[in-house]
C-alpha cells in the first residue's frame, strides 16, 4: 500500500501494466471514497473525510461514479440515526419501540429499532418517528447525549450557556451537557436550537463525541505491536513480490478506504523478470500514538526508507524516499480486533533522488 500510494503521488499510472479490479461483481471502489464537492478548505473536511474513510458514512454516487457528500444539505431524522448507530457500532438491546411510520421494508428500519431499543429515540406523542423530517439542532443534541452518556463523562450545569436556550427549555440539560463536553460549540453566544441541522454539523458533532470517549482506552503497546507486525510483514511481502499474500494481509487487517484501495489497486504488479525491485529499510521504524480514544487511534510511523526501481524498454525509474506516514485505526465491532482504515504518506517531492 505504501509503495502504491507513493507511485500514485508521482503521477505514474503504469497503464501498460495489468490492472484487475476486485469489484467486477460490484461493491465499493476508490471512487466511493473521493468526494467531489468538498476539500481541505471546508470547515468540516477533517471529520467528514475521516468518517468516509472509516465507512461510517457513504456519499451519493452519480451515474458517472462521482461521489458527493452534500455537507450543507439538511439531514433527516432517519439519516442522522443511521450515522449515529454506525459511528458507535450500536447494537439493539431490549425491546424497540414501534412507530406507525417506520415500516419493516424501510432502509432505516433496523437503525431506528436499534436506537429506540437503547432509549436514544422516543418518537412523537402520536406514535410516529417522522423519519423523513429534517432534524433540528436541539433534537440532534439530545440524541448525541443519550448515545454517548455511558462512555463520555457529561457534567450537569445549571448555568445558562447560550442566550437562546433558557433554563426552562426542554433541551436545556442536553445542550448544556454537550456544550460542557465541547461536543457542540454554538454560534458565539447563541445555539440556534430550532435551526435545521446540516450533514456537516451532524458529522462533526458525532466525531467530537467519539474523540471524547476515554473510559475504555486500548492497550497502547498492544495496538502498536499489531501495527508494527503489519508493517514489517507488508514490507517483506512487497520486497518478495508476494502479491497474493500481500492481498490476504490487507483483507485480514484492513477495512474502509485502506482495504478498498488495496482491492482496487492490488492487480497492479511488476514481474521480477521485468526489473521491478523494492528494498525497504525498516530497522529504525518508530511508532507514535498521535490521538487515542476508545474506538479510534491515529498512529504515526517514522524511520523507514524505501528504494523503488523499475526498468524496461519503455520506462525507467529509480528513487529512494522516506516512508513516514500516519495510520488511522478503528476497533472492529464484529471481530473485536483493530483494523486499519486509512494510511496517509508524508509526501515530499524533495525527498526523491535520481
Amino acid at each position: 500500500m505504501k509503495a502504491l500510494k507513493l507511485l500514485l503521488c508521482l503521477g505514474l499510472a503504469f497503464v501498460a501494466l495489468p490492472l484487475q479490479s476486485a469489484f467486477a461483481a460490484g461493491g465499493k471502489t476508490i471512487d466511493h471514497y473521493i468526494p467531489m464537492d468538498i476539500d481541505g478548505d471546508h470547515w468540516a473536511w477533517e471529520e467528514i473525510n475521516d468518517f468516509i474513510n472509516a465507512d461510517i458514512i457513504d456519499g451519493y454516487m452519480d451515474e458517472e461514479m462521482y461521489m458527493y457528500v452534500k455537507p450543507n444539505d439538511n439531514i433527516t431524522r432517519a439519516q442522522f440515526t443511521k450515522i449515529l448507530v454506525n459511528a458507535l457500532s450500536l447494537e439493539a438491546t431490549g425491546t424497540p419501540k414501534r412507530f406507525s411510520d417506520v415500516k419493516s421494508s424501510a432502509w432505516y428500519y433496523e437503525y431506528v429499532n436499534t436506537a429506540s431499543s437503547l432509549g436514544i429515540i422516543n418518537g412523537n406523542t402520536n406514535g410516529t418517528f417522522a423519519p423523513n423530517k429534517n432534524i433540528t439542532r436541539d433534537q440532534m443534541t439530545k440524541m448525541i447525549v443519550l448515545a454517548f452518556e455511558k462512555t463520555v463523562p457529561f457534567s450537569n450545569s445549571a448555568t445558562q450557556k447560550f442566550s437562546d436556550v433558557s433554563k426552562d427549555y426542554w433541551a436545556f440539560d442536553y445542550i448544556n451537557k454537550a456544550s460542557g463536553a465541547e461536543i457542540v460549540k454554538g454560534f458565539g453566544t447563541t445555539f440556534k436550537p430550532l435551526n435545521l441541522a446540516t450533514r456537516a454539523q451532524a458529522i462533526v458533532m458525532i466525531h467530537r463525541g467519539l474523540t471524547k470517549e476515554q473510559s475504555n482506552l486500548p492497550d497502547e503497546e498492544a495496538v502498536k505491536d499489531f501495527l508494527k507486525g503489519h508493517i514489517l510483514k507488508e514490507n517483506s511481502l512487497m520486497e518478495t513480490n508476494a502479491s497474493d499474500d500481500l492481498m490476504a494481509l490487507y483483507e485480514e487487517n484492513g477495512t474502509g478506504y485502506y482495504l478498498a484501495e488495496a482491492r482496487d489497486l492490488g492487480g497492479i504488479y511488476f514481474p521480477a523478470d521485468e526489473g521491478y525491485t523494492v528494498d525497504i529499510d525498516d530497522t529504525k521504524l518508530s511508532l507514535n500514538i498521535v490521538s487515542i480514544s476508545d474506538r479510534f487511534l491515529t498512529i504515526e510511523a517514522t524511520g523507514m526508507t524505501g528504494r523503488f526501481t523499475y526498468k524496461s524498454e519503455d520506462f525507467n525509474m529509480d528513487f529512494t524516499t522516506k516512508m513516514d506516514g500516519s495510520y488511522n485505526l478503528k476497533l472492529d465491532q464484529e471481530s473485536g480486533k483493530w483494523k486499519i482504515y486509512n494510511y496517509m504518506p508524508y509526501f515530499d517531492e524533495d525527498q526523491f533522488e535520481e
